[in-house]
């Protein structure tokens, strides 16, 4: 199930890079390809609220971004609760959130969207596994959850201060990918999908049969959990950002 609103296609102050396009182009191949489509609603503020704070979210109001982001939020929590009830769901959101803590905000978030979704699916499930494969660090995610030993988060070898990344090839990541399931039994996945890892994009390392795999793999490994699972759009800023996303369901689903 693809998660999608003709008003992500909304334009608001940003960087070129986050444009329409980034959805709007995706959302008609998935369609071409036969996918089933979703209209989620806006987020609540008592979901918002229960992952940021107050002066954070009115600098949110106030930068005219509160819209679009909260959009974005609800689409997540939909393909929560879709996944929830055992149907995978993909939603195809912007702006991104996996910068966003509780009281600050860059990379192009506001709202972490991925922490909005799993602290509104609680506590039916109670312990979530987290996978961003976004090639830059989650830090608003892992800030946000930091000490809750009921949330796991694996971002496999993103940049960070030591330059990991720089020693990767996609069969070492893929094996991070799957080493995320282990030692950690939860009750839903999921996966803050960036596609900037791409083998065209700012990564450099993926090419577009990788993100298969990698949907593929977070299939089985969600088996431990009755296959609940939910994606949703992070970075990614190639033109064929349309093909990584479509390949990565194609796996996932």
């Amino acid at each position: 199930m693809i998660v999608y609103s003709r008003n992500y296609e909304k334009k608001y102050p940003a960087n070129p890079v986050e444009n329409p396009d980034r959805v709007r182009l995706p959302a008609e191949e998935l369609r071409k390809a036969g996918y089933q489509f979703i209209e989620p609603l806006p987020c609540s503020m008592d979901a918002i609220h229960a992952v940021h704070g107050r002066e954070h979210i009115d600098r949110v109001m106030l930068s005219s971004h509160y819209e679009a982001a909260s959009l974005a939020a609800g689409g997540a929590i939909c393909a929560a609760e879709l996944a929830m009830q055992g149907e995978p769901a993909f939603a195809l959101v912007r702006p991104p959130g996996h910068h966003a803590a509780a009281n600050r905000a860059w990379g192009m978030c506001y709202f972490n969207s991925m922490a909005i979704a799993v602290k509104s699916i609680r506590p039916r499930a109670k312990r979530a596994l987290i996978i961003d494969i976004d090639l830059h660090f989650g830090d608003g995610t892992v800030s946000i959850f930091r000490g809750d030993q009921n949330v796991k988060i694996v971002n496999p070898w993103s940049v960070d201060e030591n330059f990991e990344y720089l020693n990767m090839d996609e069969s070492r990541y893929l094996s991070q990918v799957k080493g995320a399931f282990q030692d950690f039994e939860c009750d839903i996945v999921g996966v803050s999908a960036g596609f900037d890892t791409y083998i065209e994009d700012w990564g450099r390392l993926l090419k577009t049969d990788d993100f298969f795999k990698i949907g593929r793999a977070i299939k089985v490994g969600s088996e431990m959990c009755n296959g609940h699972r939910f994606a949703l759009l992070e970075g990614g800023y190639h033109p064929d950002l349309r093909w990584c996303i479509k390949s990565f369901i194609e796996g996932f689903a």
